[in-house]
């Protein structure tokens, strides 16, 4: 028979696992300069399509766009003030879109 699952044994036999390490202040200011710099064109183009099914998906990408950079400029604070940030694989906040 083979087994299917194995279960570790207390926490003080399991390996302890390595911190992972903040993220640098310098790639956090990355994303942010790209994502405000993309959503300077996307509202330029916004500008200049008339209203129609690609405005609509510029609008959208617009919102996600913002939601990023707030998400970005909050990680940059918390790292710039030593506070932990959280692992962004947990994050369970949806993205913009149109219905």
């Amino acid at each position: 028979m083979q087994k299917v699952i194995e279960f570790r044994g207390p926490k003080s036999e399991a390996v302890a696992e390595p911190l992972a390490a903040p993220p640098s202040m310098e790639r956090i200011l990355a994303v942010v300069n790209s994502l405000s710099r993309t959503l300077d064109c996307i509202k330029t183009m916004c500008a200049t399509e008339p209203n129609g099914p690609v405005r609509d998906k510029l609008e959208t990408e617009r919102a996600n766009l913002v939601i990023g950079l707030f998400v970005a400029r909050v990680a940059a604070m918390r790292v710039s003030s030593g506070e932990p940030v959280p692992d962004s694989a947990s994050s369970t906040l949806p993205t913009a879109s149109r219905r």
